[in-house]
């Protein structure tokens, strides 16, 4: 059902949460999540009109001199049946619909919410604005609510209880922080009331994405599959190393590209690029799988580690890799062996991998925890620091990122960057080709590496 002619409807959220167990010996007990819509604009409620009975006719012998009046057509009355929703809301709906995050698969009741289970944060629905609260104080059980995106239906829910939510607690939960700014994101998005049922909505992204990696692991028999999680802007030489390592202990390598849904300097589309040029020219492309995985408000919390190693889990991998430096591992040592949170997660192996650096000793790169020399011999690959390069223009040198990306992504941030690129390519960049042929500003940057790297002169 579309809304009225007149009505403005912005999207709406839905927001979702998991919390950690509460020690690393501890047995799993996922987490949660909550699904919930930004504001939307009241809107003017549409009437249709009263019904206009037949005119009263004359008999035949007497004249008539009214005129039958003929009934405009009704214009048409907006749903009061709809939760609107974004994108990033329908997305974590949809994680849970496709059983990426079990053992959670259903939104919570309001006795969940007061389940006094501490490992436990409820999957719930409490989308924020006007009219979706109007909504909701007037839906009643076994009523079909409408999910609405950008003014098209994208699913459908069966109302089985509505009730009411504290939104501060609930954002507390999610952000795992009273303020701040991921808290006054997620604190936005609530409503003050919260609604179950049984759900469904169409987003195609997911089932897509599971069914490419169904069929990677059916052709290569694969049985040990290992996840990673790409969550950098740029595709550095230390991504590179670890997915080659992946590689050599696996059958198949899943790389979760994460695609945000805040503001991003380098896009996801141009990070993707990125991506599969790297696997395609310098890695075993045919043991590689890339999947979009949103990076939703649901893995803005502590918990994020956590969830993307359930989401791992769950779309089939048997081991997942995270970095030393990933926050909020809750790591401790063992007899000399390292753990965390993710030991609790059954049917994947969680590893730990100390972060890869250049050693100007070794001339290579290697992992901090088995080279000899120390940290003032290396050079480290901060995703935030080499982002600097691009901010400002720059060319990263070489050791950091491959010049064929770092081309890509300095060509397609400033384009049409040079006032008469074709002279000062050929001025500068020694050519052979026995004619002028155009160049772009992609194949300027790598030529200018190379010069760059010219040591003779040094």
């Amino acid at each position: 059902m579309n809304p009225a002619k007149n009505t403005k409807a912005e999207s709406k959220s839905a927001t979702t949460k998991a919390v950690a167990p509460k020690s690393a010996k501890s047995t799993t007990k996922t987490t949660a999540l909550k699904a919930s819509a930004p504001k939307v604009d009241s809107a003017k409620k549409s009437t249709a009109p009263k019904s206009i009975s037949a005119p009263r006719t004359k008999p035949a012998s007497a004249k008539s001199t009214t005129k039958p009046t003929t009934p405009k057509s009704a214009p048409k009355a907006e749903s009061t049946k709809q939760l609107h929703i974004d994108k990033e809301a329908l997305s974590s709906l949809a994680l849970v619909q496709e059983g990426l995050l079990l053992p959670i698969s259903k939104l919570a009741d309001a006795a969940s919410l007061q389940s006094a289970d501490p490992y436990l944060t409820p999957f719930t629905l409490n989308p924020a604005g006007k009219k979706n609260q109007e909504v909701l104080k007037r839906a009643k059980s076994g009523e079909k609510l409408d999910i609405v995106l950008d003014s098209k239906i994208v699913g459908s829910l069966h109302v089985k209880e509505v009730f009411g939510i504290d939104r501060h607690a609930r954002a507390m939960n999610l952000a795992n922080a009273d303020s701040g700014e991921e808290f006054e994101r997620i604190y936005a998005r609530l409503g003050d009331y919260g609604v179950c049922g049984d759900y469904r909505v169409d987003f195609p992204d997911i089932s897509q994405a599971k069914a490419t990696l169904n069929a990677k692991i059916k052709a290569h028999k694969a049985k040990t599959i290992t996840g990673i999680m790409l969550d950098g802007q740029i595709f550095h030489r230390a991504h590179e190393k670890l997915i080659r390592d992946a590689l050599g202990d696996s059958d198949l390598v899943v790389v979760f590209l994460l695609k945000p849904y805040t503001k991003s300097f380098i896009s996801y589309e141009l990070q993707r690029r990125c991506l599969e040029f790297a696997t395609k020219n310098f890695l075993l492309n045919e043991r590689i799988c890339i999947i979009p995985l949103d990076d939703t408000y649901l893995f803005m919390g502590t918990n994020k580690v956590l969830l993307r190693a359930i989401v791992a889990k769950n779309y089939g991998c048997t081991h997942f890799i995270v970095s030393q430096s990933t926050p909020n591992l809750s790591m401790f040592y063992d007899d000399h062996a390292p753990h965390s949170m993710l030991d609790n997660i059954k049917d994947i192996r969680a590893t730990i991998k100390g972060a890869y650096v250049y050693c100007n000793v070794c001339k290579m790169l290697v992992n901090h925890q088995t080279c000899p020399h120390g940290k003032h011999h290396h050079i480290s690959y901060d995703a935030e620091s080499i982002l600097e390069f691009f901010r400002t223009g720059l060319l990263p040198p070489a050791i950091l990122v491959r010049p064929r990306i770092s081309a890509m992504i300095l060509a397609h941030l400033t384009p049409n960057r040079f006032k008469n690129l074709q002279k000062l390519y050929y001025d500068l960049i020694p050519s052979n080709e026995g004619i002028l042929l155009h160049k772009s500003e992609e194949e300027f940057y790598t030529e200018l590496m190379r010069l760059y790297q010219t040591t003779s002169l040094t």
